[in-house]
């Protein structure tokens, strides 16, 4: 059988095909040996020579519809700040005079490795703040956290309101970026307050602040219903097997005025806490826990004692080495807060 050579194809410049179209018009060549001289296809070489041009012909299909440039423009505004993150779509079509549909512009922002991300929930902070968190990591990265009594107040409301998600455009590594991040508010709704406290292998008191209608907690109300009860009680019993424990207690003014001399009468041993780092509190988890179970399990209930009883269910039901792996992760958390000097971490 005869075989054919076969051109590879090639996108052929306008110089190559003015070179083809001289050497047909020089009529001293024919369309075989020009392509044996030039490497061009005879096709091709015809196709020149009839169009009597060396120009390339128009392309078919459809052109890039967000060029380049644009695409330059966007990724920096959206960089810009806090508020250009969260533009829409249709925001970013109306301001850049994009005359393309939006699913087209996403797709775009997608190949630049922009997602349309829900922004991760931090507290907010200050210079001040990053200082004495990267500060704290430092001087207590290669602490025995075992010797630790790590203690917290959760809220639990009735009639919550919804929050709503919020949406930024990063690119992947950018999840704690500042500008990522939306910062934590109290939410509004009839609720209750319950404090609880746990260790490594044992899990503490759990009890509901006893509120009247309209009373919020303060310093007085943790002294005289926590600090001189349950913790102080915990506290006593964990001499048992550990020499000096110490108590964890967040920045939160509950714990200071009345309180402060009360833990210097009982020779308490309490860590200077740096200020908005629930990420630093084991804790946390156990109340995210908590919360993913009446969100999924007890949504419906509307009276304030039948959900009092049921959050103490749920912590009584705790085993005492449930959350030992939380504690374990004290250390990672000190290096992820230096790793970010002090900003937020994953945790």
């Amino acid at each position: 059988m005869e075989h054919t050579n076969h051109v590879p194809r090639h996108e052929w410049s306008e110089t190559e095909r003015g070179m083809a179209l001289g050497l047909c018009a020089s009529k001293r060549f024919p369309l075989r040996e020009i392509t044996n001289i030039i490497g061009m296809p005879k096709s091709t070489v015809s196709d020149v020579n009839k169009r009597d041009t060396g120009k390339s012909k128009p392309r078919s299909g459809r052109p890039r519809k967000v060029s380049a440039r644009d695409m330059r423009q966007i990724v920096r505004y959206l960089q810009k700040n806090r508020t250009t993150r969260r533009i829409t779509l249709l925001r970013l079509k109306r301001l850049f005079n994009l005359q393309v549909h939006e699913n087209t512009l996403r797709s775009a922002l997608a190949d630049a490795g922009y997602l349309h991300k829900i922004a991760k929930r931090r507290p907010y902070l200050t210079n001040l703040d990053r200082k004495r968190r990267l500060k704290f990591a430092k001087e207590h990265k290669d602490d025995d956290w075992s010797k630790v009594i790590f203690t917290d107040e959760m809220p639990v409301k009735l009639f919550i309101e919804r929050r709503i998600r919020d949406y930024v455009w990063r690119k992947a590594g950018e999840e704690l970026h500042p500008d990522c991040i939306t910062y934590q508010r109290h939410l509004q709704g009839t609720g209750m307050m319950f404090w609880g406290a746990f260790r490594k292998g044992k899990i503490g008191p759990g009890i509901f602040f006893d509120l009247k209608k309209g009373e919020t907690v303060n310093s007085v109300t943790y002294r005289d219903q926590v600090l001189l009860g349950p913790l102080r009680q915990f506290w006593e019993e964990s001499f048992e097997d550990i020499s000096v424990p110490i108590i964890m207690e967040d920045n939160a003014p509950i714990h200071k005025k009345v309180c402060i001399p009360v833990r210097k009468e009982f020779g308490m041993t309490s860590l200077d806490w740096p200020p908005n780092s629930p990420d630093l509190n084991p804790i946390e988890h156990v109340w995210s826990y908590i919360k993913d179970i009446i969100g999924r399990d007890y949504s419906d209930v509307t009276s304030v004692k039948e959900m009092k009883r049921i959050v103490l269910m749920i912590w009584e039901e705790f085993q005492d080495n449930q959350w030992d792996g939380l504690i374990d992760s004290m250390h990672e958390r000190m290096e992820a807060v230096i790793a970010a000097l002090g900003g937020s971490t994953r945790f």
